[in-house]
């Protein structure tokens, strides 16, 4: 498997975003196979980065999304917990 640089990865992202071009074009002309130019530029277009490493800001709110979740879950099932008690005793 091909190793790229982050850098070729941005520069071949950067040359599909301006040149007007298919992302077949583009990959033919860059020796690359299409799947792997297309996959580039979706991650560039989803998280504005072509590399898979998060920015720190990007690793905090994936922390604290995490975070939300857990706490909402434990939530509800304090909830369904207080309902359950409360059948109980009446």
């Amino acid at each position: 498997m091909a190793r790229y640089t982050d850098e070729f990865r941005r520069e071949a992202v950067d040359y599909v975003e301006n040149s007007g071009k298919t992302i077949t074009e583009c990959a033919r002309e860059l020796g690359l196979n299409s799947k792997t130019l297309n996959d580039w530029v979706v991650k560039y277009r989803r998280r504005g980065e072509v590399t898979g490493a998060m920015t720190a800001e990007q690793s905090e709110l994936a922390a604290a999304q995490r975070r939300i979740r857990e706490l909402e879950m434990e939530n509800e099932f304090l909830k369904k917990a207080a309902a359950f008690f409360a059948r109980s005793q009446a």
